[in-house]
């Protein structure tokens, strides 16, 4: 399976746990035979490279950064030439900006589309509810991420899957941390493969022209905080 994981955000709200499990889960996907194809921003002291630099422990993981201060224009032009060079079966958005989301309905028909939400925030909830259209699944690190994008941003809870990348509490040795990974990574392939069916049996519809949404805005309250607010009143 090809998988296109998109990485142009600089996210505030995108916790540690988030940033270090990426690497992991990317290592874990290629080791067992999926082409990966990670598109990212270079940061600010770290030189783009012209074309994809190719892990040498496995050809299987390769990375195509994208200047840190290159314009919307010019971002989405870089990563429409490389997906149009990978034709993947799955368009997997890790943390966007307003580039990686404005792909999304330029893309084949076919092509699988995944979201993650690492946080209870309409930094999050605001371009998936905009972009719900050209989403295939959605997953959520917590529950409470989970529930918000079932009702603020209005997408069947059959098409949204609870995945976390933290450790269960009390496992806190080597080995344990190792099996939760493996777990989380196998349950990641899973939802993959769900998509890609998704997508085959019920393409999205082809939409000439879609307004984009400016997504690099303040994050506002969540849903949940709203909610809990005027309980406590």
């Amino acid at each position: 399976m090809k998988i296109a994981v998109i990485q142009t955000g600089f996210n505030n709200e995108l916790t540690n746990e988030a940033r270090a499990f990426l690497p992991k889960l990317l290592k874990g996907l290629a080791e067992k035979g999926d082409e990966i194809h990670l598109i990212e921003r270079s940061v600010p002291d770290e030189e783009a490279v012209g074309q994809a630099t190719v892990n040498v422990k496995n050809p299987l993981l390769q990375r195509y950064a994208i200047a840190a201060d290159a314009s919307v224009q010019e971002t989405a032009a870089v990563i429409g030439r490389r997906l149009g060079e990978i034709n993947p079966d799955v368009y997997f958005i890790w943390d966007a900006d307003e580039t990686g989301w404005t792909m999304l309905p330029v893309l084949p028909p076919s092509v699988a589309t995944l979201a993650v939400g690492h946080a209870d925030s309409e930094s999050f909830y605001a371009p998936l509810r905009h972009y719900r259209p050209f989403v295939t699944r959605v997953v959520g690190t917590t529950p409470e991420v989970c529930v918000g994008v079932v009702l603020s941003c209005v997408i069947d809870k059959e098409r949204v899957e609870w995945i976390s990348y933290e450790a269960p509490e009390g496992e806190n040795n080597t080995e344990a941390a190792d099996e939760n990974v493996q777990k989380v990574i196998e349950t990641y392939r899973l939802c993959f493969e769900k998509s890609v069916s998704d997508a085959h049996a019920a393409p999205r519809e082809a939409l000439e022209e879609f307004t984009p949404m400016k997504t690099n805005r303040p994050a506002s309250e969540s849903w949940f905080s709203k909610l809990k607010a005027k309980l406590m009143k």
